[in-house]
């Protein structure tokens, strides 16, 4: 019997490895992405909106009266009376 060539599936191991590799470097940067950057914002954002009341926030934005925010309900009213339609019956 005549010895096995060494540059016998050369390519074909390079390959394997090369895919191997890539596999371990493609779920290390993912969970590296999540643990790093998507974890950290995703528990900011609950520690945020576990204490946010977006009506207190709703009446500080329309009493700052800068006028940067046309939606607020006086601005609204206000705007509707300047067009002559009613607003509600009191």
């Amino acid at each position: 019997m005549v010895a096995p060539s060494a540059t016998r599936n050369v390519l074909q191991s390079y390959g394997k490895r090369g895919i191997y590799v890539s596999l371990v470097a493609a779920i290390a940067s993912t969970v590296a992405f999540n643990a790093f950057y998507v974890w950290p914002r995703h528990n900011a954002y609950e520690e945020f909106f576990a204490n946010y009341d977006p009506y207190t926030r709703m009446k500080e934005i329309c009493a700052a009266n800068k006028g940067y925010m046309h939606t607020c309900p006086k601005e609204l009213a206000k705007l509707y009376e300047e067009k002559g339609k009613t607003v509600a019956e009191h």
